[in-house]
Order: structure tokens, then sequence, then C-alpha cells
């Protein structure tokens, strides 16, 4: 019976190997087709250690002629398949021992591969306490490099810096330690954080049970200190601010009333985004800390941004900055766009979007994506955060790709804000605004265009920067010629310089949103010249409305010292020039007060134009094509909404804001 089953494993190993030697091995020989049973070899004069060695090298040897046979036919039949007239007969054939290895030095090669056998083993056998000890090993080297580091340099903001984001991450450890703890206490294995849920499953009935007066009471408390707030520091101290508390009652109410569908409005959301734009409006313009804090995450917004700039040297030359939108612009949506796929590939946006998905749909109830998208507006532009949110749009919902353009509308990039204060706007005010927006849009926007979340699938991405510079220079060519037809009709009935301004959009809006100035608290008298710079913004863009403004700012500069100096001045026929009288200079643009300059700042701070409509929508259609209808749909909407929310900022601040 023994004989048998060798003699049926022998044939079974046969079938795959014939060669010789192996069989020597085995304990068989091959005469003339007949396999005959070898006589063991005495082995009672050899050490039993020399007889272990002998058997276990006997076992690599054989192992490794297996192997290399079979990858040496695999090869043979690989090239065959690719060369199909190559003939048959070239192949290894059982039973030949040369075609076990194409190294001369056997001796050499078959350890090497039996030992990569044995190592490969063994890894796969042991692979999961390996790769533990390796990352506690790397856990713990971290440490002690910022164990050195801090005893290096402590105090300074790199190695703060450092340090908070190593609490971070313990925190982050110890938080995931805990969930599987839960988990594997309470045996909630089937869904992640099963165990944590069941953990905080008596919080979750208590609140269940009392949710209507848990609710009630908070929506009482919040009320009840902005209400505290507007008469205590507004109407007692600032009378003059309630316009802007008008403003938002109105912004709020005309947006409502313009709404694609008033009856789906979830009021929860837009009281969440006003009240985190009155939260981040207090942390920035009332507190020291709170200012600098966020202006710590602009700038290292910033400052990873700047990388782009080695790029783009080499690739168009140091000189790439004198054409800054073409090659700086469109380079840093390419280094963005870079960063976040390597960041989708790790998994870590993936992380981050669930997280932020908890915790808006338990306050504000948006949706992940259109939330995350918003709150990366606040350091880049809405171009870079484009790719943050592009594996989803092919799947987004109308109202979801309506919130995302309004994100992109009504913010600023980080990289934009430098060129803001060359033309001297004050940075402070600049953070603040692109932190106000963002809540101010995502509520907006679900007045506007109310939605509820879907699904959402991945989608591959064309070329942007070459769909945003053609629609850049139709969109600024189209209107250049439409002021150049309004300033010639406005010629033949005498609209001409010097005693009237030439007709164009931005005189028609410096009149038609005077009544939006007065709403946002700028003073009567400044309305006129505020309403010209929200015009500018809109019909051209927020670059020349700030050089603009910082035009305005440097005349009130002059008028302040000509006054110290005992001058005079008068204001210069129907315009709003200034002439400094006794010094021949005229302040061109007007003078306007230094609260209306700050309101000024906040409406301007935002991509709502209409050259940034045509480049959005050529964006979104090249990143969906299928979904260009839609996105020409609600691209209108979204532009005013976006509008709106900058203005809403204006407004805010306006309560704030002292004089």
């Amino acid at each position: 019976m023994e004989d048998s089953a060798t003699q049926n494993a022998f044939d079974s190993t046969e079938l795959e190997l014939g060669d010789p030697a192996t069989l020597e091995v085995a304990g068989w020989a091959d005469t003339q087709g007949v396999r005959t049973k070898l006589e063991p070899e005495p082995r009672v004069f050899l050490p039993k250690l020399k007889l272990v060695k002998a058997e276990l090298m006997a076992s690599y040897v054989s192992q490794c002629k297996m192997g290399i046979a079979g990858f040496t036919r695999l090869d043979h039949l690989n090239a065959t398949e690719k060369n199909p007239s190559q003939d048959e007969e070239s192949l290894p054939r059982k039973g030949n021992s040369n075609s076990g290895c194409s190294c001369r030095n056997e001796t050499v090669c078959f350890p090497l591969i039996a030992l990569r056998g044995c190592l490969g083993r063994t890894f796969n056998n042991s692979k999961r306490p390996i790769l533990v000890c390796v990352k506690y090993l790397c856990y713990a080297l971290f440490l002690v490099y910022v164990g050195f580091s801090l005893k290096h340099e402590f105090g300074s903001e790199a190695s703060v810096r450092l340090l908070v984001c190593t609490l971070a991450v313990v925190l982050g450890l110890v938080c995931r330690r805990v969930c599987a703890w839960c988990t594997a206490t309470n045996g909630k294995r089937t869904t992640p954080g099963g165990g944590c849920r069941e953990c905080c499953r008596p919080c979750r009935v208590f609140y269940t049970r009392h949710s209507t007066f848990i609710n009630g009471s908070l929506v009482a408390l919040v009320l009840a200190g902005i209400v505290y707030f507007l008469v205590v520091d507004v109407a007692l101290r600032r009378p003059a601010s309630l316009v802007s508390a008008a403003g938002i009652a109105v912004l709020v109410v005309l947006t409502f009333l313009g709404s694609h569908a008033p009856k789906q409005v979830r009021w929860r959301t837009v009281g969440w985004g006003l009240l985190l734009q009155f939260i981040f409006a207090l942390l920035v313009l009332r507190t020291t800390w709170g200012r600098a804090a966020f202006k710590w995450l602009a700038a290292r917004m910033t400052e990873y941004m700047n990388y782009t700039d080695s790029g783009a040297a080499f690739v168009f030359g140091p000189s790439f900055r004198d054409h800054f939108f073409a090659f700086r612009v469109m380079s840093t949506i390419i280094f963005f766009s870079a960063s976040i796929s390597i960041l989708y590939y790790f998994g870590v946006m993936q992380v981050v979007i669930k997280a932020v998905s908890k915790v808006m749909q338990v306050t504000m109830g948006t949706g992940a994506m259109e939330t995350l998208h918003a709150a990366i507006n606040i350091f880049c532009g809405w171009a870079e955060s484009l790719m943050v949110v592009r594996p989803f749009l092919e799947s987004m919902t109308l109202p979801e790709l309506h919130a995302v353009m309004t994100n992109g509308f009504a913010t600023v990039a980080g990289s934009t804000i430098a060129a803001y204060i060359s033309y001297g706007v004050p940075a402070n005010h600049l953070i603040s605004a692109s932190f106000m927006s963002a809540p101010a849009a995502l509520a907006l926007s679900k007045i506007s265009f109310p939605s509820d979340c879907r699904a959402r699938k991945r989608v591959k991405v064309d070329d942007i920067p070459r769909h945003i510079l053609v629609t850049v220079i139709a969109f600024i060519s189209l209107l250049a010629f439409v002021n150049a037809t309004l300033e010639w009709f406005g010629a033949r009935i005498g609209l001409v310089p010097p005693d009237y301004p030439p007709l164009s959009f931005q005189l028609i809006c410096s009149y038609l949103m005077w009544p939006v100035a007065f709403l946002l608290g700028v003073r009567m008298p400044d309305c006129r010249v505020v309403a010209r710079l929200i015009g500018i913004k809109i019909f051209v863009n927020e670059f020349v409305a700030y050089a603009d403004l910082g035009t305005v700012r440097a005349n009130r500069l002059a008028l302040e010292n000509h006054v110290m100096n005992n001058g005079t001045w008068r204001f210069l026929g129907v315009g709003d020039d200034v002439e400094l009288l006794g010094t021949n200079t005229t302040l061109l643009g007007g003078v306007i007060s230094p609260r209306s300059e700050t309101l000024a700042t906040y409406a301007l701070c935002g991509f709502s134009d209409l050259v940034a409509l045509g480049m959005m929508t050529a964006a979104l259609s090249t990143v969906a094509p299928s979904r260009r209808p839609h996105v020409l749909q609600v691209a209108p909407r979204a532009l005013i909404t976006g509008i709106t929310a900058c203005l809403l900022t204006a407004a805010m601040a306006g309560l704030l804001v002292e004089e």
C-alpha cells in the first residue's frame, strides 16, 4: 500500500517534472522508461547534523530546479505566443536536464533562489506581525525625531507647528484605538464604528427623547446672545450700524424670493451658515488671537502654493511672472491638481471627506463634498478647489453643482491676496472676508437652490487650464467691445469727458448699486463710489476693482495730509473727483471714509464677475462634459448667489467694524 501511494505521488510529480536529477533525489531511477526504487545509502557513519543538512540541501535543489524549469518553459510559451512561427521543438522538454537553469554557476544560483523562496514564505506567514512591528518602529523613530527637534529649537513657529501636528496625529491614533476597543468589546464588527455607536447609545437615546427641548434651548440661547450683542454693542454704541443688520435681512429675503424651490429650503442650514459667518467675523475682527490664527493658516496655504514657482520657472523661464495669469495662475492649478490626485491615491482625501461629512450632517445638514469645497475655497481659488471635487462632478445633483459654483464665486484664492495687498488693501480684512464668505455661500446656495445629498462616482478630468485661458480672452474682449459700444451711444447725446463720465457698465452700476451699497452700511456720501467699485467688480473683475479701491484709499490719505496742513478742497464737476485747492492736484476717483473702504474690501472679495462666470463654465464643462447643459443652467443663478454672498459678508462686517 505504501509503495502504491509512493508510486502515485511519483506519477503526479513526473507529469510535472521528469528531470533525472530530481528523480534521483526523490529515491528513484529511470532506466529506459523503467522506474526502479533505489536503495537508500547507508548513513550510519554520518553525524545527525550533517544528515539533516544534506536532506535540506537536496530538497532546496529539487525545488529550485522545479521552479526554474517552470519559469523557463513559461518564458518559451510567452515567446511562442508573441511569435507563432517559432517551432514547438524549441520548447523545453521533460527529462531535459539542460532546460533547468540558464545560469552557468548552478552552485551559486540554486541556494540563492531557495533562500529567496524561504524568505518569501516566512514573510507571507508572518506578514501582519512584521508590518505591525515596522509601523510601531516608525512611530517610535518619529517621536525620537520630535524630541530632538524640540530640544534643538523650542518656541519658534516651526517647532510649535511640528508639536501641534504631532499631538493631532497622536490624538487621532488614540481615537482610532478607542473605536477599535469599543468595536471589540461590543462585538459590532459588521459596520465601521459600530462599537462606538453602541457605546454612545445611551446618549443618543437621551437626545432622541429630549431633542425638541435641547434644540429649542440651544436656538433660544443663540438668539438671545445675538440680540444682546445687537442691543449692547451695536444699537447703544454704534446705532448707524443697524443699517447693516437690515441689509442682512433684505439680502436673505431677496434670495428666498428668487429661490428655485422655496418650500424645500432648510432653515437649519441657513441658520448655521449665518451663525458660522458671525462667529468667524467675531474671531477675526474682535480678537487678536483669532486674527493671528486665521492669518497663519492663510500664510501656510499661500506658502504651499508658492512652490509652483519652481516648476513654472523651470518650464517658462525666470520671467514667467510677466505673464501672471497664463503662467502663474495656470501653473498653480496644475500643481494643486497633482497634489489632490496624490492625496486621493493614498486615501487621505477620502478620510477628510468622511470626517467633514459627519460633522456637517449633524450641524448644517449639507453634503460632504460641497462643504469640503467651501472650506478649501477659504485658502484656494475656485480652479484649485475644483480639483478636490472633480471625481464627483458627473454624479452631482443640480443643487450640489449650484453650491460648488456659488462657493467659487463667493471666495478668492489665497495666492491672489498678495496681489490685492499690493494695491494697498489691508491684509486682515482680506483674510476675514475669505473666511466669512465660505459659510455665507453655503447658506445662500441652500436658499437659492435647495438640495439633498445623493450618491456619487469618479470621473476622468480633461485639460482645464487651456479652456480657462480661451474663455478669459473671449469674455474680456467681448466686454471691451460692449463698453466701447455704450460709450459711442453716450457720446451721441453729450455724455463725454470732462463734463460727464463716459457711458459704460461701470457708470450704470454706480447708480443701480447705490441702494445695495447703502444697505451694506456705507455712509450716504460714499455710496456712489462704493457702488461704482461693486459694478467694476461684477462686470470686469476684482483685480481692477481693488486697483480702483487702492487709488481711492491713496486719495483719502492725500486729502487727510492736505487738511492737516490747513488746506482746502472741493468736488470737481459732476463726478467724484476732488481738487486740492492751492496745490494744482486732482484726486481722480473720489474719496471715501475708512469704514466705507473696509466694507468695500469685503464686498469685492470674491470671484463673482462675468469673466469668472465664463472661466468656471468652461472648466466645469471640461471636467464633466456630460454635465455641460446642467452647468449652463445653474451658472447664472450661482453667479447671482455668489455676488449676494459677498454682499452679505460686507453687511455682516458692517455690524462689527468699528468707526
